[in-house]
């Protein structure tokens, strides 16, 4: 007897009906992060506030069929903020509808182009620019589930957002003073959470910034007295929110202090990193080790959780400096979480937020107002901080740096495509110091002084310390009886520092090599571009070496890598030569002609007649 396949049994689900609130007021959408939206306000016309429809002076629309479908299919939806975007476009056309007196079907494809033309319109004159796209995606989700794609496809095209200006800080004037009022503030929080005390005005404040703020923007004497308290009121829980915590007084006033540090600490992280507010928040315990990169930076070994998994930070990384106020930082909050009894994880974030309710966040849930810490910091510095500010700002300084759109890349996480449309036009900063200097010679030529005089007081007013490396004031220490040693490279050395000795010393010890009978020479030169004794000359005979090395290094790329250095190596010394040669080409091109002159005819400079003694400088 043959037998077949055994029977599978088909269960058969029953479909359930949805259930709906029996009243309209119970109908919320929850976003996440406390983000909750009511449904029910879409019932009334204009789409009024709650607090609107509770004076009973609201007109319902007769909409409650479409009000309720639109509730059940939002609230199907994942509890992110996009929910509430899809909700805030839906107010928006909506009010839209009412406003014109539209009575036929509330979802025709007539209306919906209309009202998306009408925001459109609005946003090429500059006003509502963000409400098309609301109300557009409000739609496109809707028709989804509606089952209307068709429908979908003939809705207009939203005119784009332009790209958001995140002004970069100027480094002289708002990156430097800013720097150090953030810096001095958290450590002086740290020093006092350190020692368990609650210091009664924000660390932010200095009398002397104070008074030249009031003074700039005429504030009144009650004006003043208004904003010195606000320093001290911001220190202390708030009135509402001990009436509604179920916490004491003292625990509500040390979790409000702890907030304000960990928010400084947050700004000074960004501003050393460049890292954004959603990147950064998420950093937590398990993610703080660091990984050496060379050159005195490093980098975190985690991972930011989005596309690609790329690392937490980036590939040009952050100091020595940075890496030490990270650990200081780790030593107080862990200070911070134990004196509020709260069990020390590897899952906590390294710059937490505390609720009224005792619970521990990150500063990308809603609620957290990362952002106030700008209603002091004005006060001080007359400026606002954003880590996206903090993130143009670096850019900004790695393109004026590297003039390296790939490295700059790089440096961002970003696609060279997106840096390349930010820098088409170069960098402001050196568009602002150009039509400075340009109006400041003007100035002073029209009020009588001789041309030439003009542009070089307005070339030393307005240079970029960033990008001019002037060889003449870098040139050397022999004034002082300091005379430069040259290296292998080209570079002039004013002498290896006690730190840069002691690892050479380390590493010539591993080699075999008895450092004590050249006491005082530096031997890494490949670390010359990175390190502060280091000399640009625009000597003929400078640039004849340097050119002369980068001459055996571009021949060496081609051979069989058979020593001990990384092929990649060559890259990164031929990259750095060439950087510095255009800067010398621009300094001293007369110099530069001639040496250039002598390597194209084949004269070598001594040191490089051959590949292999370019060879011997990288096995070192």
């Amino acid at each position: 007897m043959i037998q077949g396949r055994k029977r599978t049994k088909i269960a058969i689900n029953k479909p359930s009906a949805p259930v709906i609130p029996l009243r309209f007021e119970d109908m919320v959408l929850d976003s996440g992060n406390g983000n909750k939206s009511y449904t029910h306000r879409l019932r009334y016309r204009n789409v009024p506030t709650l607090n609107q429809i509770k004076s009973g002076n609201e007109v319902l629309a007769n909409r409650d069929d479409i009000v309720r479908d639109i509730h059940q299919r939002l609230n199907q939806l994942p509890e992110n903020s996009s929910k509430q975007n899809y909700f805030s476009g839906l107010v928006d056309y909506f009010r839209y509808i009412d406003s014109i007196g539209y009575h036929g079907g509330l979802f025709s494809n007539a209306v919906m182009i209309d009202c998306i033309k009408h925001f459109n319109k609005l946003h090429n004159k500059g006003e509502q620019v963000s409400k098309a796209s609301l109300v557009k995606g409000a739609l496109s989700v809707l028709l989804r589930q509606w089952s209307r794609e068709p429908d979908l496809k003939v809705l207009p095209e939203v005119v784009a957002r332009p790209l958001a200006k995140n002004k970069a800080f100027h480094v002289e004037t708002e990156l430097k003073p800013l720097s150090k009022v953030l810096v001095k503030s958290a450590l002086a929080f740290q020093e006092a959470i350190e020692k368990n005390k609650l210091l009664d005005i924000h660390p932010f404040f200095d009398e002397e910034l104070f008074d030249e703020q009031a003074m700039q923007h005429g504030w009144t004497p009650r004006q003043i007295g208004h904003k010195k308290y606000g320093l001290k009121k911001c220190m202390k829980p708030q009135p509402w929110t001990i009436k509604s915590s179920l916490l004491s007084f003292d625990r509500l006033h040390r979790q409000v202090f702890y907030n304000q540090a960990s928010r400084n600490w947050f700004f000074v992280f960004s501003m050393l990193t460049g890292m954004n507010t959603s990147v950064l928040a998420n950093v937590r315990y398990k993610d703080v080790s660091f990984k050496s990169i060379g050159s005195g930076r490093f980098v975190f070994e985690g991972e930011k959780f989005r596309a690609g998994y790329k690392s937490l930070d980036n590939s040009t990384g952050f100091s020595q400096r940075t890496k030490g106020l990270i650990t200081l930082w780790l030593k107080t909050s862990k200070t911070m979480y134990q004196s509020l009894g709260i069990p020390l994880s590897n899952e906590l974030p390294l710059c937490p937020y505390f609720s009224s309710s005792g619970e521990v966040w990150s500063f990308n849930t809603h609620g957290t107002h990362i952002g106030s810490i700008n209603s002091q910091l004005e006060k001080i510095t007359g400026l606002k901080v954003t880590t996206s500010r903090f993130r143009a700002t670096k850019s900004d300084v790695l393109m004026r740096v590297t003039e390296d759109i790939f490295l700059v890349s790089q440096g961002l996480n970003n696609t060279v495509n997106v840096v390349a449309k930010r820098y088409s036009s170069g960098v402001q900063a050196d568009h602002d110091n150009n039509l400075n200097a340009t109006f400041s010679a003007l100035s002073a030529a029209a009020k009588g002084e001789k041309v030439g005089k003009a542009i070089e007081n307005a070339k030393a007013m307005c240079s970029d310390i960033l990008s001019d490396y002037d060889y003449k004031n870098l040139r050397n220490r022999e004034s002082k009886g300091q005379p430069l040693m040259t290296t292998p490279s080209g570079i002039k050395c004013a002498g290896a520092t006690p730190d840069k000795l002691v690892a050479e010393a380390r590493r010539m010890k591993q080699l075999g090599i008895d450092f004590s009978k050249d006491t005082g020479r530096c031997t890494d030169f490949l670390a010359c571009f990175d390190c502060d004794s280091h000399k640009l000359v625009a000597s003929e005979n400078d640039i004849w070496l340097m050119l002369s090395f980068l001459e055996q290094i571009e021949d060496l790329k081609e051979m069989v890598a058979s020593n001990s250095a990384p092929k990649d190596e060559y890259f990164m010394v031929e990259g750095m030569l060439k950087k510095v040669l255009v800067r010398l080409k621009q300094k001293a091109p007369k110099n530069y002609a001639s040496a250039r002159q002598k390597v194209d005819n084949g004269d070598y400079h001594p040191l490089y007649q051959d590949r292999a003694s370019a060879n011997q400088f990288f096995k070192g």
